[in-house]
C-alpha cells in the first residue's frame, strides 16, 4: 500500500498524490487508499460505525475502540473541535473513515493524518489533526458555502484532476455520505450541528434530556458526581479578556457588585456561545417585567436575566468551571434549567438548550469553555453572586469581542 506520487508544476520535489492548491486555501483529496485493499483490520474499522448522538464522546469513542482505530480515546477532542465551529463531529469521523480507516491505514498513522489533508501534511499527534481538520471545514468550506458532504467534495476530492489517474474522487461524495448515514447523519443535509442535531436512530431520538431533580427543593448535595469527569474546553471558546463592563446603572441590577459597587467580573468568565461568523445580540432584559409565576428580584416583578439572540444552532459552553445543579420548579419558572455552580461566590444559570451533550446531569463536573449541548434561537442567562441577582450585561457585552 502506498501514496501516489505527483510533481508540483514549477517545483522538482515528487510528493503524494494528496496535493490540492488553491490560491485561497490548502486544498484537501481524496482517499489515501485503493479500493481494493480496504480489508482485513480496516475493514473492521468501519464496521463498527453505528448511529450515534451528535454530540456523544463517549459512543464516538466506543466505535473507535471497537473498530481497533488507533483514534480511540478521542472522542471528546472529535466532539470539542467540531462543536466549537459548529460542526457535527460525525462528519468528521465520517471523512476519517473513508481516507484511512479510522487511522488504521499505517501511511496516515505515521503521520497522525486520518483525514486526507496534503500535501501529506504531519500533525504532532492525533488530536491536532482532527481540530486542524474541524478548522479547515469552517474556514475554507463551510464560510464558501461548502455545507454538504456533496459540495465539500467538489474541493476536498474534486472529479478529474491530474493527481487522480484512477478517479478514485468519483467515490468520496457516496463513501463519505454512506459512512455519515450510518452514524445517524443526513448527508444531503448541510453538516453543520444546526442542521443534524435533532438526530434520530431508527425514529428514536438522540437528542439527551437537561439536567433534572426530582424534587421541588433546593439542591443541596456539594459533592461532584465522581463518574463523570469534567470534559476540555474548546479551543476556540471566547474568554474574558479584562476590558471593563459598562455597567446601566447603580446596584446589582446595573452589573456592579454587591460588595464593592464596581463593575461585576468574574476571572476566567468564558462567553456562553461560540459565534463564529454568527451575530449574537446581547439583550439586557434583566429590568424588563417577567412573566407570570416567576420570582423577581429585589422585590420586583422583574426578569432578572439577560437573553442572548440570534442563537439558534450555535454551540453552547461553560461560562465557569464548576458543577451542573438542576434547577428547582420555582427556578425553572424563573427561566433557569440549570445552574453551574462554582467553588467561590457565584453561580451562572442557563434557560433550556435546543439539545444537550451526552454526560451533561445533576451534579456533572464541567470546565470552563466545555460544550454543553446546541442552542435553541435564544439563550437567557441568570448570574448570581452571594445569592444575589447580578445583571450579567454587562460583563457579557465586555466578553464579546468588539466586530470591525
Amino acid at each position: 500500500m502506498r501514496f501516489k506520487r505527483r510533481t508540483i508544476p514549477g517545483t522538482l520535489a515528487v510528493v503524494p498524490r494528496r496535493i490540492r492548491l488553491t490560491a485561497a486555501a490548502i486544498a484537501v483529496g481524496a482517499t489515501l487508499f485503493a479500493s481494493a485493499m480496504q480489508a482485513g483490520a480496516a475493514t473492521d474499522a468501519k464496521a463498527a460505525l453505528r448511529c450515534v448522538a451528535p454530540l456523544d464522546a463517549a459512543g464516538i469513542d466506543a466505535i473507535l475502540s471497537e473498530g481497533g482505530s488507533p483514534l480511540a480515546g478521542q472522542g471528546a477532542t472529535f466532539v470539542s473541535a467540531a462543536a466549537s465551529v459548529g460542526i457535527d463531529p460525525r462528519a468528521l469521523v465520517a471523512i476519517g473513515a473513508h481516507e484511512s480507516v479510522l487511522l488504521t491505514y499505517e501511511p496516515a498513522a505515521a503521520i497522525h493524518n486520518p483525514f486526507g489533508i496534503g500535501p501529506n501534511r504531519r500533525y504532532s499527534d492525533d488530536a491536532a489533526s482532527i481540530t486542524a481538520a474541524a478548522q479547515l471545514l469552517a474556514r475554507n468550506y463551510l464560510a464558501e458555502g461548502r455545507l454538504t458532504i456533496a459540495q465539500i467534495s467538489g474541493k476536498w476530492a474534486p472529479i478529474g484532476v491530474a493527481n487522480d489517474p484512477t478517479n478514485l474522487n468519483a467515490n468520496w461524495t457516496t463513501g463519505v455520505g454512506f459512512l455519515y448515514r450510518r452514524l445517524g447523519g443526513n448527508p444531503d443535509q448541510p453538516i453543520t450541528l444546526a442542521a443534524q442535531f435533532a438526530a434520530t436512530c431508527g425514529g428514536t431520538a438522540l437528542q439527551p434530556a437537561a439536567p433534572q431533580v426530582t424534587t421541588t427543593a433546593t439542591p443541596t448535595v456539594e459533592d461532584v458526581n465522581p463518574l463523570v469527569a469534567a470534559g476540555p474546553p474548546a479551543p476556540n471558546a471566547i474568554v474574558w479578556t479584562g476590558r471593563a463592563p459598562v455597567t446601566t446603572g447603580p446596584g446589582m441590577a446595573g452589573g456592579n457588585d454587591p460588595l464593592t459597587g464596581e463593575p461585576a467580573t468574574i476571572p476566567g468568565f468564558n462567553f456562553p456561545l461560540l459565534p463564529g461568523d454568527a451575530t449574537v445580540t446581547v439583550a439586557d432584559t434583566f429590568a424588563q417585567t417577567a412573566p407570570a409565576g416567576a420570582s423577581g428580584c429585589y422585590h420586583l416583578p422583574a426578569r432578572c436575566t439577560t437573553e442572548l439572540r440570534g442563537t439558534a444552532g450555535l454551540p453552547v459552553v461553560a461560562s465557569l468551571s464548576g458543577t451542573l445543579i438542576a434547577a428547582t420548579a420555582q427556578e425553572q419558572r424563573d427561566g433557569v434549567a440549570f445552574w453551574i455552580r462554582t467553588a467561590g461566590r457565584d453561580r451562572i444559570g442557563y434557560s433550556g438548550l435546543g439539545t444537550y451533550a451526552p454526560q451533561i446531569a445533576h451534579r456533572t463536573a464541567v470546565s470552563a469553555g466545555q460544550v454543553l449541548g446546541i442552542a435553541p434561537t435564544s439563550l437567557t442567562v441568570t448570574w448570581q453572586r452571594d445569592g444575589h441577582p447580578i445583571n450579567a450585561a454587562p460583563l457579557l457585552s465586555a466578553t464579546l469581542p468588539v466586530r470591525p
